[in-house]
């Protein structure tokens, strides 16, 4: 009797670390194209979630990377990175004093790990936590913001807020330099190892924004614009088409929209929206999720709107929460936090047509960064602030073996 229980107990266990699908690594937001899309993967889990305290001294300051199944970099606002795998803490490494990683990692197939930290520096550690190379990259002004690298073939670019844009080799020798007059958006993306989106903005409502792609060494192939719009995010690929979003007004009642490309620049269509765009997603067929906001004051509204490739609304509907990242999304189901003013909870919907299938409270986390990671079996992770925690959403070990 005991021997039978063993064996179903460790088929549990078996099956519970087993998965559905697979990933690219290296890149937040699912890859080289910056779309959230997890497609591998069949659906999110949503039972449960475990919490590993990993540092009771230092919280986290950017969102977890993913170096491959269940092994996890962190950074902490005392100025370490960390890895760890579940609630064991692998090893750490202390940077420079006065410094601390905001941007976030990039890391490649050889499980490198590339980052940059406040004050313009760039790190590159191997998978045991051991420098590789650390160098002076960006002399940075008073409010320069430094953007998570991009890992993209044997290369690793470097961007920030100021229009500082460095290309390098994966022993950090710089290939291509440049600083360009305007911001840099947020994240870099690609549409292929060959072809970077850079997201160029003045910052200022009613001057035009620039959307440019770069070969790999940094030579200009084309710009998109529209006149007076400011973009709101840098733009997202699927390695097919290009999207992204900006407004040519702001206050109560602005003028937004949606503008969708080929992978040669070309505008294939453009939606107008009623509410401020916020983030985009794109699936793997060309498919976009839109996320936006209402500015009335004292109000709460968010507006999820699905189009087709096409351009054609498939389905909108509207939350009274506030959405502080992009639609994740997987074969089958999308996935976002909501917030309002008392808690936190997971959202998650059908994508044929919007429909909820279930959320969980996670108000008890918080407070965490807001940009997950997903791992090949469906299951969410999360950093934590103010103590460094890995907060994993998972599925009971039973759920995973039943058959529905």
């Amino acid at each position: 009797m005991f021997s039978r229980i063993l064996i179903i107990l460790s088929s549990i266990f078996i099956l519970s670390c087993g998965n559905n699908g697979s990933r690219e690594y290296g890149n937040i937001f699912g890859g080289i194209g910056r779309s959230s899309s997890f497609e591998k993967i069949e659906s999110f889990q949503s039972q449960q979630f475990f919490e590993y305290t990993l540092d009771s001294l230092a919280g986290a300051t950017s969102a977890p990377h993913l170096l491959k199944d269940r092994l996890y970099i962190f950074s902490t606002d005392d100025g370490r990175i960390l890895c760890a795998s579940g609630k064991d803490k692998k090893w750490e490494y202390k940077l420079d004093s006065g410094s601390f990683i905001g941007a976030g990692f990039a890391s490649d197939k050889y499980l490198n790990i590339y980052t940059i930290d406040n004050l313009g520096r760039v790190y590159s550690l191997d998978s045991s936590g051991n420098s590789r190379f650390s160098k002076q990259l960006f002399e940075p002004s008073k409010l320069e913001i430094f953007n998570t690298p991009l890992s993209l073939g044997n290369n690793v670019i470097f961007s920030s807020s100021d229009g500082n844009l460095s290309i390098l080799d994966s022993l950090g020798n710089i290939l291509y330099n440049h600083k360009y007059n305007s911001s840099i958006l947020d994240y870099i993306s690609a549409i292929d190892d060959e072809n970077i989106l850079i997201t160029l903005s003045n910052n200022k409502f009613g001057v035009t924004d620039t959307l440019v792609c770069l070969s790999s060494k940094g030579i200009e192939k084309w710009r998109f614009s529209a006149d007076g719009f400011r973009f709101v995010k840098g733009a997202i690929t699927n390695g097919s088409q290009i999207s992204l979003s900006g407004s040519l007004q702001g206050g109560d009642n602005p003028l937004s929209k949606i503008f969708y490309l080929d992978r040669d620049g070309k505008l294939m269509w453009e939606k107008e929206i009623s509410n401020i765009p916020r983030f985009l997603s794109m699936s793997e067929d060309g498919e976009l999720y839109l996320i936006s906001y209402s500015s009335g004051m004292g109000q709460m509204l968010s507006g999820i709107f699905a189009y087709d490739k096409k351009g054609e609304m498939i389905w909108k509907i509207y939350y009274d929460y506030s959405i502080p990242m992009p639609i994740y999304i997987t074969k089958n189901e999308l996935m976002f936090i909501a917030s309002n003013r008392e808690t936190y909870a997971l959202f998650y919907l059908q994508r044929s047509d919007g429909v909820l299938i279930r959320s969980l409270e996670i108000g008890g986390i918080h407070p965490i960064v807001f940009y997950p990671e997903i791992e090949v079996d469906g299951s969410i992770v999360f950093a934590g602030k103010e103590k460094l925690r890995l907060i994993r959403v998972d599925a009971t070990a039973i759920n995973k073996i039943l058959p529905y």
